[in-house]
């Protein structure tokens, strides 16, 4: 992994703790448990478009105040900065909830992309962007995730990907270039 010169984190569920609890925000919104929770709320009228927003919203909110840092990953993110090896995030929260999660845990990554700023995971722009952004070939920026969506977005930008955290593969590991259960396994796979 020595050709890896950069590194775009998802948040949730990679960095940080979360709780968002998908099956009930489904169910508030009248989302079908098989629809992307997003793509579902795109597709509803504006004025339903508004009230689901702010049911995610709040759950967002909630999540955001309880999250930590997952174990190890404080670690690996302060190695990867006394490397100086540019960082980002791409998350499919949105800003404000990000926000509170970023700060919470004190998380020393500057380039923060929400679903406000881009097409959301599985779309490739936000990480094509960072790359540029970064002036680094996509070759050798790694997405690391724990969710298809962000294995698919490193796939749909040609980039290396790295499935983290997880206790079984889960049957979307085909997607990732590399697989570490946790940070500790990627920190000595890195360093």
């Amino acid at each position: 992994m020595k050709h890896i010169k950069g590194i775009i984190f998802d948040l949730d569920g990679t960095l940080v703790t979360s709780s968002l609890d998908f099956i009930a925000i489904k169910q508030e919104i009248g989302c079908p448990d098989h629809a992307d929770v997003l793509a579902f709320v795109n597709s509803l009228p504006m004025h339903e478009q508004q009230k689901a927003m702010e049911v995610i919203h709040h759950h967002e909110m909630q999540d955001a105040h309880t999250s930590e840092w997952i174990p190890s990953a404080q670690s690996f993110v302060q190695k990867c900065s006394e490397k100086l090896i540019p960082m980002a995030i791409v998350t499919r929260n949105s800003h404000h909830p990000t926000r509170v999660k970023v700060a919470r845990n004190a998380i020393p990554i500057q380039h923060i992309v929400t679903r406000e700023t881009s097409k959301p995971k599985p779309d490739p722009t936000a990480l094509l962007n960072l790359a540029a952004q970064f002036q680094l070939p996509v070759a050798s920026v790694l997405m690391v995730g724990d969710y298809k969506y962000d294995l698919q977005a490193g796939r749909n930008a040609k980039m290396p990907t790295c499935l983290v955290n997880f206790d079984t593969l889960p049957d979307y590991a085909h997607l990732a270039d590399y697989t570490f259960e946790h940070f500790d396994n990627l920190h000595r796979a890195m360093f």
